[in-house]
């Protein structure tokens, strides 16, 4: 299944993010419009995958690979027939009532359905729920293109660089006698059409600069030489 962003990726990460969650949850339920049986069976479904992740898996030793592979299903095996069912094993005390496979992406959907498109929902109670994905920095103002030189086919140059979180670059070359030339480029890589005529060379100068939210941002790279020879 798709990864949500909110939720981390280790899992002792993901037993904080569920614990913070079991208990924040109940503060917002009346401005989020849960109703009690909603909010039961969410709780309900976040409790399974605490006792999954947390006390269950934590008991297993690396053997019992049907073990591991139940709580994989309790999480997200919702195609998986009945309720968990904690298999192979004396289960450690404390397991909630049980409830059909797939607990977790309940927990996830319950979030994208009922939670965040509730008329009370803010940004403040997603924070604090921690439903809202981290904030995106925003590249450094001094960032600048790293930029690789090639020879493509018809013996043009090909600039290779790196899009990142970026629209696009623009670029400036010296093509000496024939005068400064400027183009953007907003898909790797970039391919100059230009050659000097046939049978001659030219040592040409390029840089570029990014292009972010439709704008130049950050420093020109270094100026770069090449080698063009006219076929």
């Amino acid at each position: 299944m798709r990864r949500q962003i909110y939720f981390p990726t280790r899992i002792g990460d993901q037993v904080i993010w569920l614990t913070n969650f079991r208990i924040t949850l109940p503060l917002h339920a009346t401005a989020l419009g849960l109703s009690s049986a909603q909010l039961a069976a969410i709780l309900l479904d976040v409790d399974n995958a605490l006792y999954a992740l947390e006390s269950y898996r934590s008991a297993l030793g690396p053997a019992n690979t049907g073990c591991h592979q139940c709580v994989k299903d309790a999480l997200y095996g919702d195609t998986v027939p009945g309720n968990i069912v904690w298999m192979s094993f004396s289960p450690p005390p404390g397991a909630p009532a049980s409830v059909p496979h797939g607990c977790l992406k309940r927990v996830f959907a319950a979030i994208t359905d009922q939670i965040k498109p509730a008329p009370g929902y803010t940004t403040m109670i997603g924070e604090a729920l921690g439903t809202e994905g981290p904030a995106a920095s925003a590249p450094s103002p001094t960032t600048a293109p790293g930029l690789e030189l090639r020879t493509t086919g018809g013996g043009r140059l090909e600039v290779v660089w790196t899009k990142k979180k970026f629209d696009g670059i623009k670029l400036q070359f010296d093509l000496g006698t024939d005068g400064r030339h400027s183009d953007i480029d907003l898909r790797p890589n970039y391919i100059l059409d230009w050659l000097p005529p046939a049978g001659h060379s030219a040592i040409i100068k390029l840089r570029a600069r990014f292009i972010y939210k439709g704008e130049e941002f950050g420093n020109w790279s270094e100026w770069q030489t090449w080698t063009l020879t006219g076929v």
